[in-house]
Formats: structure tokens, sequence, C-alpha cells
């Protein structure tokens, strides 16, 4: 017990106590080794951010401080995770610096390190203060470390030989510690906004694509992959045109907004609508320019105001129908009347019975148009009744089958058992009838049309028709067009029926959907609710 202070500083005395109580021999420097690498390793990623923070400053303060000392900074457990002291010569220190040592009250009683933790308070122990006889020629202070909600997570500290000790040693260690606990809120409030703004990239359904001056891309979100699934780091002029915005934008090194663009989706090939905004980020710091692009999927709205415009336009074309449909219908009913009368009457030359043959044909004809006017004006409203639809579709290529024989077309039919339909027959006649119509125009003579009716598994709560063809297919920039009122692909069709088809599938709540390719013909889907909600609100 020779040279033991039994009475410290009033300020110490609890730490005394407490050092006591260990059963610590204050006479042996204690023989510990440091906490296993992967330990040390576990600690030090765990204060990964109080590191990042705190090195600076203790690398800046060992390299302007003259005197033999070290710099240490631990975790809460008082385990030392980077210390400076290589020019201090002791060897018991060197050998207790050394990262991985735990300077804790328990093991080597009253210290800087292990009472500013233990107490939560700065400390400078200098002398007879430190409970281990070995340590009365040392002045060390020490202050803890907290985090932004004030909890206690380490300790920095600066130890020197007594001989050097400064009444300033204290207040260094005081302001570095300030220093180092504003510098890990900022960063971690800088983690946060990083982490906040990759998680608003990475679910943001906008395609998010960054690049250097270069055009090299270092950065593109989810959504910009799914679009664009190219492997590795391309650059923009890899995945765009020159024509298109990115490619503008980084050539002409301008900044665009709401440049509108057509692609095509590379999984599905359906054509996207993109509206780009191009951004231009210089870093004043380093001088370098990055270009920010974010291109908004805009597909559904730009569907969205065609579907409105197509809506305007068929409501004039609508009450223009019901304007002059009686108009043309009695005077037309009059002449086709009066053909007939006198073809049926009168004798006529051959070539003149020809020719009234001829008028009656084309006054069939107007009629038909006026009829298709009327569709387009009459909203098409089911009247939903229970549909025994393998019944519907049998009668319905009975009454076709002289129309097949005459066009030497083969008619497959594939029933699967469905159930009944709550459905509008007549209206699901018409729809059959059309897409038959339509079948056996672009089959070539000897070909095939198959009609199946089956329930996916995948959607059991629907009916699901097929009509599919062998003729010669619709080529695919046309099929978006292919269910819009008066587009036709036919040198005498009207452009109505498929309209009026897929708005008699829409008010039973399913929906019509069209493949094709050229030269192996095309094959239309009508998908049906086994009970659709207009049928339930009945």
């Amino acid at each position: 017990m020779n040279d033991l202070k039994l009475n410290p500083s009033p300020e110490f005395a609890e730490a005394w106590a407490r050092s006591r109580s260990y059963g610590i021999d204050p006479n042996a420097f204690p023989s510990v080794l440091p906490v296993p690498a992967s330990d040390l390793q576990q600690r030090i990623f765990a204060n990964r951010l109080l590191l990042e923070s705190a090195l600076p400053y203790i690398d800046h303060l060992y390299r302007t401080v003259e005197s033999e000392c070290i710099v240490a900074v631990c975790d809460v457990d008082s385990v030392l995770l980077a210390t400076r002291g290589e020019r201090l010569p002791d060897e018991i220190l060197k050998q207790h610096t050394t990262p991985g040592m735990c300077w804790s009250e328990p093991i080597f009683g009253a210290n800087a390190l292990g009472t500013a933790i233990a107490e939560n308070r700065s400390v400078h122990i200098v002398g007879t203060d430190h409970y281990l006889t070995d340590l009365h020629g040392m002045s060390c202070a020490a202050s803890p470390l907290h985090d932004e909600h004030g909890t206690v997570i380490g300790a920095l500290a600066i130890a020197a030989y007594k001989t050097e000790h400064s009444p300033y040693m204290l207040g260094t260690v005081l302001s570095i510690t300030h220093a180092i606990e504003k510098a890990m809120i900022l960063k971690s409030q800088h983690y946060r906004t990083l982490l906040l703004q990759e998680k608003i990239t990475e679910t943001s359904n906008h395609l998010i694509l960054i690049t250097d001056a270069k055009g090299n891309i270092v950065h593109r979100n989810q959504a910009a992959e799914l679009m664009m699934p190219v492997a590795g780091a391309p650059r923009l002029q890899d995945l765009f045109s020159e024509k298109s915005a990115p490619v503008v934008a980084l050539l002409e090194q301008c900044d665009l907004t709401d440049f509108h663009e057509k692609l095509l989706h590379p999984v599905t090939g359906a054509e996207c609508h993109l509206f780009w905004d191009a951004r231009w980020v210089i870093d004043p710091m380093v001088q370098q320019t990055t270009l920010l692009l974010v291109g908004r999927d805009m597909t559904r709205y730009v569907r969205m105001e065609h579907n409105l415009r197509q809506s305007e336009r068929l409501s004039t074309m609508g009450m223009f129908a019901a304007q002059i449909a009686h108009e043309i219908r009695n005077p037309v009913a009059v002449i086709k009347l009066a053909m007939q009368l006198m073809l049926g009457q009168e004798d006529f030359s051959e070539k003149s019975e020809k020719k009234g043959q001829m008028i009656l044909r084309e006054i069939s004809r107007i009629e038909g148009l006026v009829n298709h006017f009327l569709d387009i004006s009459r909203p098409q409203n089911p009247d939903f009744k229970e549909c025994d639809i393998i019944e519907l579709l049998r009668s319905t290529c009975n009454l076709m089958q002289g129309v097949f024989r005459e066009a030497n077309l083969r008619l497959v039919e594939n029933y699967e058992e469905v159930g009944l339909l709550r459905a509008d027959c007549d209206q699901l006649h018409q729809v059959i009838l059309n897409l038959f119509r339509n079948a056996i125009d672009a089959t070539p003579a000897g070909g095939e049309i198959e009609l199946t009716v089956k329930r996916p598994e995948e959607e059991p709560d629907f009916v699901v028709i097929e009509v599919r063809d062998t003729g010669q297919g619709i080529p695919e920039d046309r099929l978006q067009d292919i269910f819009e009122p008066f587009y036709t692909t036919k040198s005498k069709g009207t452009g109505l029926g498929l309209h009026n088809s897929k708005a008699i599938i829409e008010a039973h709540g399913g929906d019509m959907e069209i493949e094709s390719e050229i030269g192996r013909g095309t094959r239309i889907s009508i998908w049906l609710p086994m009970c659709p909600e207009e049928a339930i609100l009945d």
C-alpha cells in the first residue's frame, strides 16, 4: 500500500469507493488482454458514426500537440476504439493504449476514461487522484461523448505525464468533445437525409437516372431498370436515340422541362409516354457536374385524355346521328319499298333489273350505316339475366355454319363447362357475330377459325371467350387503334364493329383484348365476370 493516497480529492471520492468495492489492488497494475479482434471489429462497426466524426479531430489534435501524450476514444464500455500515442516511451502505457483494451473502473479503478463514463461528466485526474499507484505520474482529462438524444456512447481522453500537465487539458478535451458531438449530429442528419432520398428514389414510379458529364450512368432507380433492363453500367447513348430528351440534355448541356417522348416498353412492347425533366447539378467543392434525369410515365394520363376527347367526339356524333337518323330512314324506306314494288310488278330488261338490284343493295347498305350511327348514340345498357353462354355460342355457330361453308373455312369449337352467367344474351350474341364476321373477312379460303370457352384457374371469377383466326394478322403499330371508332383495316368496313363490341363487354364489367401477328392470324379474348357488379346492383 506504499504511496497510496488514502484520501483522494472529494471530487473523486465516489470513484475511489467504487474502486475499493471492486476489490482492485491499487499497487498491482492489472495484466489484461485486449478484446478479441472479431469483437473489436464489431465494436468499431457499431460505433462507425462516432469514429468517422472523431478521428479527424483526434488526428489534428495529436499532430498539433508537441508534448508526449496519448489521445484516445473509447465506446460506452470503455473499450479503446482508436488511439494516438506513438511518441509515448513508457512500455506499460504503450501496452495499455492498444485498441481493444478496456479502461473501465472495475479493471483500473478511478481513471479518466472509466470515471468519465461511469459518472457521465468531464474529469481531469492528476497524479495521486488515480486509484492505481502506477498511474500517479499521469495527468489525464476525459469527457463523455453523447449521441443526439443525450445518451452516453463513449468518451474522449488526453493523457500525458504529470510533468506535461496543463490546466488547459480539460478545456481542450471539452471543446473537441463538443465539436465531435456536433459533427455526429450533422452526419446523422446527413445519413437520414441520404437514406430518405434513397427510399424516395427507389419507391418512386418515376424513372430517375444520374450520369456524369460524359453520360456514364452512375445511378438509376428500380423503375428505370424495369424500363431499360440493360446489364452493367451503360451510357445514355446506349439506351436512347440522339433525339431523345436525355441525350439532347447531355449533348447540349441544357436543362429540360416536360420534354414529351414516346418509347416502346422493352418487355410488353406497349407504347409509353414519358415526360422528362433534366437538370445539371454543379458541385462547387470539386467542380464536377452531374446530370439528373427524371422521367414521369404519363401513359395513363395521355390515354385518359385521349379517351376523353374520344368520348366528346362520340357524344357529338351520337347527337348528330340521333338527329339525322329519322330524316334519313324514312325516305330510304320509301325508296326501298318503291324499288321492290317496281321490280316485282313491272317488266324490266335484264340490264335494268341488275341495276335495280344494285340500287336495293346500296339502299340496304345505307340502312346499315344508319343503324351503326344509332348504335353509337344509344347507350349500351345490358339487360342482365341468367345466360347459358355455351348454349348461346352453339346456336350462334349453327346460325353461321352456312357462311363458313360458303367461305370454305373450318370452324373449331372448344367448350369447357363454365356454368351460367349474369349477362345480356342478345348483346353477347351481337358481339360474337361481329367477331365471326371479322374473322371470316380476314381469313383466306381453307383457313380455320377457332372458338374457345374456358374458366381460367388464375381468375376463377371470370369466363374467357376466345375467337382465333388464321388470317393475315394486323400490324403491331395498328393494334393500339383497333378499338377506335371508324378505324378499320377493311376496304368496305365502317370501323364501328369492334368499338361497339368492346363497349358492350365493358358495360358487362369485362374487357376485350387482342393479339395478332402478321402471317399467323389474330386472337381476340373476351373476359366476362361470372356476376358483374351491375347485375348485383339490380
